[in-house]
């Protein structure tokens, strides 16, 4: 592949991946303090998995894994939804900094 092309692709790549970390970004607040709607749920996993697949595609492997994460994160929540509240959230973010 030409480096031309390449840049290209990576370019379409970053687009995407603003647009889906916009929806990510503008839907996990919603997500406080009552059971989730399982639209948005799907919405959000839907976004985190076309991150994951352009970043594994174009071999970023750190993007990759960090949206298959939230993918998993997602799916479990909509399959077990619960209400997150600020001590669960609180108990996420002490267990990620270990």
């Amino acid at each position: 592949m030409l480096p031309e092309q390449l840049q290209r692709i990576i370019g379409y790549f970053i687009e995407e991946a603003t647009e889906q970390i916009q929806i990510i970004e503008q839907g996990l607040p919603n997500l406080q303090n009552n059971v989730p709607d399982p639209q948005r749920i799907q919405q959000l996993i839907r976004a985190s998995h076309s991150i994951k697949g352009g970043a594994a595609m174009l071999g970023f492997s750190s993007i990759q894994r960090i949206a298959h994460r939230l993918e998993d994160y997602l799916k479990l929540l909509r399959e077990c939804p619960i209400a997150i509240d600020s001590r669960l959230q609180c108990d996420s973010l002490k267990r990620e900094s270990r």
